[in-house]
């Protein structure tokens, strides 16, 4: 699709309206008003511009493409009404600064304007920390039905992921791969690993469980627990 020059004007004032504070649509912005201005009037507007260039110009376009910018004249209300978008970003920020990795600056936003509320995160950053690989994983966990009660018997798989264990413990004769252990929680803490969820394992919520006959607790992801079974007993052979 070729755009007019006209129609990428009116574009460019529409954002301007939108994106008045250095960001990374902001910046984009900038790149869209630069190249726009070797964009002219008439049958091929885009007679002065490299291929290289006119390939970045309709990624830009799209970028800025009515419905989005729609969307972002919309996210104040929506970020302040929607439940569901702030339950996300709540689940989602957190899960990145457990990372302490990428999104930082946006998670920590977040996590600002649900506790102080006198900032709004910014739409575009906060739409790549929440759709990507590993956002997808932690939220379909997060929403999916627990695997786990509380009261429910359970082991750890051999290779579990436990949050709080440590070889010093296991010398106490604790053995929480083989002992019974009673469910205490289930999404005792949020999410801050990313993995794939499975319709009979679960997924990467946290569950805190208690070895029975013991003080610890221990939080491992809901995949790496299992259904704990009594050992068999040997029968006498009778003489």
């Amino acid at each position: 699709m070729k755009y007019t020059k006209q129609y990428i004007q009116n574009i460019i004032e529409r954002a301007e309206a939108i994106f008045t504070q250095p960001s990374y649509m902001f910046r984009k912005l900038s790149d869209l008003k630069s190249i726009s201005t070797n964009v002219i009037e008439g049958q091929n507007p885009y007679e002065d511009l490299s291929d290289r260039q006119i390939n970045y110009l309709e990624y830009l376009m799209d970028c800025f493409s009515p419905s989005t910018l729609l969307k972002q004249e919309r996210w104040s209300d929506d970020w302040s009404n929607d439940k569901s978008i702030r339950e996300k970003g709540d689940v989602i920020s957190k899960y990145y600064i457990s990372q302490n990795s990428w999104f930082m600056t946006i998670a920590e936003t977040v996590q600002r304007s649900l506790v102080v509320g006198d900032v709004i995160p910014d739409y575009h950053m906060f739409q790549r920390m929440t759709d990507n690989e590993y956002a997808n994983k932690v939220w379909e966990s997060h929403k999916s039905k627990h695997r786990w009660k509380a009261g429910e018997l359970v082991c750890c798989r051999s290779n579990a992921k436990i949050d709080g264990w440590s070889y010093s413990i296991r010398t106490h004769g604790i053995d929480i791969c083989n002992d019974p252990c009673m469910v205490i929680d289930s999404d005792s803490k949020p999410i801050s690993n990313a993995a794939k969820y499975d319709e009979k394992r679960g997924g990467c919520r946290w569950v805190s469980v208690n070895p029975i006959g013991t003080t610890y607790i221990f939080h491992v992801m809901e995949k790496d627990l299992k259904v704990y079974r009594a050992p068999k007993t040997k029968k006498r052979s009778k003489k």
